[in-house]
C-alpha cells in the first residue's frame, strides 16, 4: 500500500432507502467505543456470521480488547470506514466496512463489513462497500478478498453484485469471494472540504 494518508476529513452523507441521514467517515482509534457499544446491538447470527465466534463465547474483556484492537487502524495497511447516525442525541455506529492488505501480497486485501442488525437490507452496506473500493483502488489495491460463511447469502449478494468481475470458492462450509479492482479516481474524501 502507498505511503500517503488519507486524513478522516469531514464527513460524507449517504441515505438509507427508508430516507435516514448516516455520516460516513475514517475510523480512528479513539472509536473503540463506538465500535463496543455497536457490538452490544448485533443479533447472535450476526456475532457469529461476522466474528465466527458465539455470542455467549464473546466475553466483555474479549469484546472490549477486541474494540481496541479493531479501532487502532495503520494507514499503511489498512482502511476502515464507519457509518454514523445520531440516537437518543449520541453518535452510534451502525456499519463498519474495512480492509487489510495481505502481509505477503501488498496488492490483495481482506475485506469484511457489518452492519448492525437494524439497519440490515436498507442500502447501507453498498453504500459503505462502494467508497470502500474507492479507497482500496486508491491505494493500488487489486484484489479484495472476502471470507464468509457459505449460507450468508445476504453477504455473498453484496459482494458479488457490484457489477465487479470475482472468483468465488467453497471451502468447509465458508465461502471465499475475491473481488477484482481496476484502477479508477482517487477516493471521494480526499476531496471533502477542500473548496
Amino acid at each position: 500500500m502507498n505511503d500517503q494518508h488519507h486524513s478522516p476529513a469531514m464527513p460524507l452523507t449517504i441515505t438509507t432507502r427508508d430516507g435516514r441521514a448516516l455520516r460516513v467517515r475514517h475510523l480512528v482509534a479513539a472509536d473503540a467505543g463506538l465500535l463496543e457499544r455497536m457490538f452490544y446491538r448485533l443479533s447472535p447470527e450476526s456475532i457469529y456470521r461476522r466474528f465466527f465466534i458465539a455470542a455467549e463465547h464473546a466475553s466483555p474483556e474479549l469484546v472490549h480488547k477486541s474494540a481496541q484492537r479493531l479501532a487502532a487502524i495503520n494507514p499503511r495497511r489498512e482502511a476502515a470506514l464507519v457509518a454514523l447516525a445520531d440516537e437518543q442525541g449520541q453518535e452510534e455506529a451502525i456499519a463498519v466496512a474495512r480492509f487489510a492488505c495481505l502481509p505477503h501480497q501488498p496488492q490483495a486485501a481482506e475485506a469484511s463489513i457489518l452492519v448492525r442488525d437494524d439497519y440490515q437490507g436498507t442500502g447501507v452496506g453498498r453504500q459503505l462497500l462502494e467508497l470502500l473500493l474507492e479507497e482500496a483502488r486508491a491505494a493500488n489495491i487489486e484484489r479484495l478478498i472476502f471470507l464468509t460463511h457459505a449460507d450468508n447469502t445476504a453477504m455473498i449478494r453484496l459482494a458479488t453484485g457490484l457489477g465487479l468481475p470475482f472468483h468465488g470458492r467453497h471451502a468447509d462450509g465458508l465461502y471465499e469471494i475475491q473481488l477484482l479492482l481496476q484502477p479508477q479516481a482517487r477516493p471521494v474524501f480526499e476531496f471533502i472540504g477542500t473548496a
